[in-house]
């Protein structure tokens, strides 16, 4: 545990040199030139919901991004400038090592889109509405994504380019925030290929659908709990399953 911790902590470290705070910079711009330029158009407790849609919009946005961009060449970095192997030959297992790396760049993460929630609820207050705990676990869901989306990019990393790691996160992102649509579209208008094709992505792929709560925190509408634990047991199964098999897949490369 020690060990991982260790590497996490310098994951993080070296994430955060990457000015990262300045997309917090970027996100108060947004929400400030959304605020100005929407507001008048809007009365009331409508003004309170543009802030929070657009908000919660640029979090996950802003987050997903910011993993693809920051995550994709955490691991490589690291094999290229030969410096991996000052970790992996002190008694620092591979698994640590894909552990403190996750832990990292989601530590990374949540501060970044805790900071960002914060600015949001300050800006939801200051327009005079109210910081709904569906706004707040909006949020939180949106951490979760990100999490599941870390997992990915840490396992397309163990074996691929940075580039090539950007792209297949990138698809993978899409095509999870798309497959419940794509499985439907199929069942309606596809042959049996392209049905079988479609259960296989919706079975294989994260549904990303689940991690949006956005129309309820806007509206102020009821959720269930219950669905959010449920959430939260979904991605914690889904990153424990593909850090797994980033792990299986980093056992077997060889640093000459």
């Amino acid at each position: 545990m020690r060990r991982i911790r260790s590497v996490a902590l310098n994951t993080f470290r070296e994430t955060f040199r990457q000015k990262l705070l300045v997309l917090v910079v970027i996100y108060v711009g947004i929400l400030l030139l959304s605020t100005f330029v929407l507001s008048p158009l809007s009365v009331g407790a409508a003004r309170g919901k543009i802030i929070t849609d657009i908000g919660l919009a640029a979090i996950s946005i802003f987050g997903v991004l910011t993993a693809i961009v920051v995550g994709s060449s955490l691991v490589h970095k690291e094999i290229d400038k030969k410096a991996i192997y000052m970790v992996i030959t002190r008694p620092v297992s591979r698994h640590e090592y894909i552990l403190g790396k996750f832990s990292g760049i989601v530590l990374s993460l949540a501060v970044l889109m805790i900071s960002m929630a914060a600015v949001m609820s300050l800006m939801i207050i200051i327009g005079r509405g109210n910081v709904t705990l569906a706004i707040l676990t909006a949020a939180y869901l949106s951490i979760l994504e990100v999490v599941v989306m870390s997992a990915v990019i840490i396992f397309f990393s163990t074996f691929t380019t940075p580039i090539l790691t950007s792209f297949f996160s990138l698809c993978f992102f899409v095509t999870g925030s798309l497959s419940s649509d794509l499985r439907e579209f199929a069942n309606r208008y596809g042959g049996t290929a392209m049905r079988y094709m479609m259960q296989g992505f919706y079975y294989l792929l994260p549904n990303f659908k689940v991690f949006n709560l956005r129309h309820e925190a806007v509206h102020d509408l009821r959720f269930s709990y219950f669905d959010i634990w449920l959430t939260t047991l979904y991605a914690v199964v889904y990153c424990a399953v593909i850090l797994y098999f980033a792990y299986l897949i980093f056992r077997r490369r060889e640093f000459t």
